[in-house]
């Protein structure tokens, strides 16, 4: 990278981070987007300790617009106390450490390929960008959060937890953690939750292609693939049930599948683009009476926790 595109994208955080600060939400939504290829860029120059090569651009390309479209579920200011679950590989940990410098950022992960293990545990994993010359040390700590009984934090330790793209991994008591989450929300924290939205379009077109939707098996173990999926009136319900007051609830796409086409990947090895289109797939479900509400690429969901 050139010294002017290195100080573009610095002076982009730089600006939403006084914009977080002065809770904007507004502005910084529109600022993020207007400037996603800097983050793009930014994001990109990150290695994580001990990741695979290639590892930043392929991930990268694939969340950064789920990124920013969280990031605009974020209450302004988002608290003393946030929790990442999952910030492996810290991209999106990241972001909020430069948007919101005065928060303090904590994170939990979990690579045991032991489902059942109940093992509480920490480390610490480095993550470098020499073209910006930054360097994290992130800690974090180490737990199944379907079996660990009651996570390590206090009663309502956090302002605000981040749930993202994890639920879709768990496969012994996933509906457990909504409770164990909540036990650590301070009364009126808020928790944010996305994950892959069950009946997206994508799904949708591959069927009618006669691919498979599933995830392939994952060399990361169990957790490593998407054991199931949900809708979004689920998971408006088992938040619910839960006990939190839900403040937004919507489905979204990552991309804008009449310019991006849509490719199969399973177990033949060829990945085939699909002749379908967005606005192709929409008519069909009109004129089979489908439901064209909620068929977005992922679901998000901002919930509180009662006073």
């Amino acid at each position: 990278m050139i010294a002017a595109e290195i100080s573009a994208a610095l002076d982009v955080l730089v600006q939403g981070q006084v914009l977080a600060q002065n809770k904007e939400a507004g502005r910084l939504r529109d600022h993020l987007w207007r400037n996603a290829e800097h983050l793009r860029q930014y994001l990109w120059s990150f290695e994580v300790e001990n990741a695979p090569a290639g590892l930043s651009e392929r991930y990268v390309n694939d969340a950064l617009a789920r990124f920013i479209r969280t990031l605009e579920f974020v209450p302004l200011p988002p608290g003393e106390r946030v929790l990442e679950i999952g910030s492996n590989p810290y991209f999106f940990h990241i972001l909020l450490h430069k948007l919101f410098p005065n928060c303090n950022i904590q994170g939990t992960n979990y690579f045991d390929h032991d489902v059942f293990s109940a093992q509480v545990g920490a480390m610490t994993q480095r993550t470098r960008s020499q073209a910006f010359q930054e360097e994290y040390e992130f800690a974090s700590t180490l737990l199944n959060i379907e079996t660990t009984p009651v996570y390590p934090f206090p009663d309502g330790t956090f302002d605000l937890v981040f749930f993202c793209e994890t639920l879709e991994h768990l496969i012994v008591e996933p509906l457990s953690v909504f409770g164990k989450i909540r036990r650590i929300l301070k009364p009126g924290g808020h928790l944010i939750i996305t994950l892959p939205n069950a009946v997206r379009l994508t799904n949708f077109a591959l069927m009618l292609e006669g691919y498979n939707f599933f995830d392939v098996y994952s060399s990361n173990g169990i957790n490593g693939r998407h054991n199931r999926e949900f809708t979004l009136q689920e998971l408006i319900a088992l938040v619910s049930e839960n006990g939190y007051r839900i403040v937004r609830a919507e489905t979204w796409d990552r991309f804008d599948y009449d310019q991006i086409d849509i490719w199969s990947s399973d177990y033949t090895g060829v990945s085939d683009k699909l002749a379908r289109r967005k606005s192709d797939l929409i008519t069909m479900l009109k004129r089979c009476g489908g439901k064209l509400t909620d068929r977005g690429d992922n679901l998000y969901i901002l919930a509180q926790v009662p006073v």
